[in-house]
């Protein structure tokens, strides 16, 4: 029945529009006023559920869920387990030009030359590519969930 209401739980959401689990409720705690009037609300009491409906993901992204799914790569830039900024890209090689357009302008162009050593953040499961900077923060891109 939610399904037809276009209404999904934030980490649902998150999901379905390609992004991490947590994104709608990072960005519902920092920027409440990106929401769409009326596209949120919390079921039951305590922490209780949030729920957003399909209009509001549109509205809070900017894509529909088949633009969001279109797209195949994410640049992503984390301050601890923080989503501060997250880009989409239509290849790999245009994540791994932006990810490095990011990190320079973090980083003075004379050290980022010598210094950056990029290379898979989780080491394990080898998704998250890029480079881990001073202050806990990382700039990385990976590829999708299509």
């Amino acid at each position: 029945m939610t399904e037809e209401m276009g209404i999904m739980t934030f980490p649902e959401a998150s999901v379905r529009w390609n992004k991490e689990r947590s994104y709608v409720m990072q960005q519902h705690t920092k920027y409440p006023d990106k929401f769409l009037l009326g596209s949120i609300d919390k079921i039951g009491i305590g922490k209780g559920t949030w729920i957003i409906t399909k209009k509001g993901m549109e509205h809070l992204t900017g894509y529909t869920e088949e633009e969001a799914n279109r797209e195949s790569w994410v640049v992503v830039v984390q301050q601890g387990t923080n989503i501060i900024d997250e880009r989409v890209c239509s290849s790999e090689a245009a994540a791994e030009e932006l990810m490095k357009e990011m990190v320079s302008k973090k980083i003075p162009e004379s050290r980022v030359v010598r210094t950056i050593n990029y290379t898979y953040l989780d080491h394990a499961n080898k998704r998250n590519y890029g480079v881990r900077l001073p202050g806990g923060l990382m700039i990385y891109y990976k590829k999708m969930n299509n």
